[in-house]
């Protein structure tokens, strides 16, 4: 039975696409947030327990959107992972079918209303060196901050004096998403971190873009 809060009611769910499409479903309560859209990218990815690499979804029932996300932790140059998470989210407005059996609300089809990355710092860390995101794909300087671009900075979840901004969250063209999955090397600064992707998170985000209808895995 899905469990609903006083508030509303949240759907997570994961699954990987070379699985066979078997899926892991996972009911959780909505947070008070979920009425207001701009939040979802705050709170989505931490209330679902997914693993760095792992495609999942999130139904906002109260909005109606469907978030589809997977979460990536980058390298640094010594080879260990930077203190960023970098979350890739692919938005489906409008009320999810549900399965006949299961009474889940299903994956979402077609493409996706609005595509964006966030790059988010660890907890507790407590020098962030600016709020940008960068990437160099083979070579290929892409600024999704730069002046015009569209982006914002993550506040605290709880408002507090001493609370700053501990991310920034940006649109991402799908182009841009075919590149990082394509390129040979793909390379960058989040938060002032320099970071690379692996193989693997490079699948991660092939297999991102199949499940959000950009690409054929």
């Amino acid at each position: 039975m899905i469990r609903t809060a006083l508030v509303g009611m949240l759907v997570c769910a994961s699954a990987s696409l070379a699985d066979n499409g078997r899926k892991d479903e996972r009911l959780a309560p909505g947070p008070s947030a979920v009425v207001v859209p701009m939040r979802q990218t705050l709170v989505g990815w931490g209330v679902t327990g997914l693993k760095p690499r792992e495609v999942g979804r999130i139904y906002w029932e109260l909005i109606p959107t469907t978030e589809v996300l997977v979460r990536v932790v980058p390298i640094g140059p010594e080879g260990k992972p930077v203190r960023v998470n970098l979350i890739f989210h692919a938005f489906f407005p409008g009320r999810a079918e549900r399965d006949p059996y299961s009474g889940l609300p299903r994956w979402p089809e077609g493409r996706p209303s609005r595509l964006a990355v966030m790059a988010q710092a660890f907890p507790l860390t407590f020098t962030i060196p600016e709020l940008s995101l960068r990437l160099t794909l083979d070579g290929t300087a892409i600024d999704l901050t730069a002046p015009g671009s569209r982006y914002r900075n993550v506040p605290c979840l709880i408002t507090t004096d001493d609370c700053a901004p501990d991310g920034v969250e940006a649109d991402l063209d799908p182009s841009v998403l075919e590149s990082m999955i394509a390129a040979r090397t793909v390379q960058g600064q989040a938060l002032g971190f320099p970071f690379e992707l692996t193989k693997a998170d490079q699948e991660a985000l092939a297999d991102f873009a199949a499940r959000i209808g950009l690409t054929r895995k």
